[in-house]
């Protein structure tokens, strides 16, 4: 199993281990809010605030990533169920992160709100 897989543990939680340091963490898709690209490092924002700086691209990790993440602009993927907050096209996580969404992105993004 490499690094950039998903791992379905026995009681079915899905999550991604990824690489810190010399040792690797494994992080529930759950608590995961949002991904921001850094040049080639992707930082994890995770629902406890707790941020984990990993030397990969976030373009890997749109790819792995399931469909609840959506690559919301050319630096930023979210879980869409922590998306809050949409009028006219801004939007907010559920920690209170403003999301500059790219326009081709914003109806779907709508769509999702109204959907739930």
């Amino acid at each position: 199993m490499t690094v950039l897989q998903l791992l379905r543990t026995p009681n079915g939680l899905e999550g991604i281990r990824l690489p810190l340091n010399s040792y690797k963490i494994f992080v529930p898709l759950r608590d995961i809010m949002r991904l921001e690209g850094q040049r080639n490092y992707t930082l994890f924002v995770l629902k406890t605030g707790q941020q984990i700086l990993v030397s990969k691209t976030l373009g890997i990790y749109e790819e792995l990533l399931p469909s609840e993440f959506i690559r919301v602009n050319r630096g930023c993927i979210i879980n869409t169920s922590y998306l809050d907050f949409a009028p006219k096209g801004n939007f907010r996580l559920k920690d209170g992160y403003e999301i500059p969404v790219s326009r081709r992105k914003v109806k779907y993004l709508e769509a999702l709100l109204q959907a739930a």
